[in-house]
């Protein structure tokens, strides 16, 4: 459902989270392999003991070099079974959101997507009963084509045939996959102000013109 209203609006949320601190404590690793080991890219493991209902997460951070480089990832482990969280607002560094991110946060009311992101994996909002309002950085255009996992594609091959490499196919079927339904239900609020320059990823690895960086991600 795609809203221009609720009880906050894009805008709205986003100056009333603008203040909020990011939590002390956040744990780092290193999000990919590539380049000068100090300047490398991180990613969000872990978001501490003493964590806040409402979590921000910086999309910079100082690394043990003293060099500021972007978080760009996050493991499962970072949120999943916070039952209480009611808020988490991604950075705009952010490229994609693991299978499972948030599954047991039961009492998470509030998503900030950055536009980003690329692929929202299997079970991430699994248990997340009290998901209302998903703010997205993007238009609605970048919305539908965002990947979000919630259906896989499933092939029966009856025997080899003989004189041949391969089988034949007997049956196909989309299966839906569970663990999404609540950011399908939550109300969708798009971004009106869409300035790209603060919500591009700011890091990537090119070969021969491709975007090959999630190829490297080791969370």
């Amino acid at each position: 459902m795609y809203i221009q209203g609720g009880s906050m609006n894009h805008r709205e949320y986003t100056e009333y989270t603008a203040d909020i601190p990011f939590p002390e404590g956040l744990g780092f690793s290193y999000a990919v392999m590539w380049l000068n080991i100090s300047r490398l890219p991180l990613a969000l493991i872990s978001i501490g003991e003493n964590y806040p209902a409402v979590v921000r997460i910086p999309p910079w951070v100082i690394n043990r070099y003293g060099i500021s480089v972007p978080v760009i990832s996050m493991s499962a482990a970072a949120f999943a079974g916070k039952t209480d969280i009611t808020d988490i607002i991604l950075p705009p560094t952010v490229r994609s959101i693991p299978d499972g991110a948030f599954a047991g946060c039961t009492s998470l009311k509030n998503i900030t997507i950055p536009r980003s992101v690329r692929r929202i994996g299997e079970g991430t909002f699994r248990d997340c009963r009290s998901l209302e309002n998903a703010y997205y950085e993007g238009t609605l255009d970048e919305w539908k084509k965002l990947e979000i996992v919630y259906q896989k594609h499933e092939i029966d091959f009856g025997g080899l045939i003989p004189g041949t490499p391969v089988q034949s196919v007997t049956g196909q079927r989309l299966v839906n996959i569970p663990g999404n339904e609540a950011l399908f239900s939550a109300n969708i609020h798009l971004r009106c102000n869409l300035a790209r320059t603060n919500s591009q990823p700011l890091f990537s690895i090119k070969a021969k013109g491709k975007d090959v960086t999630d190829a490297f991600t080791i969370v």
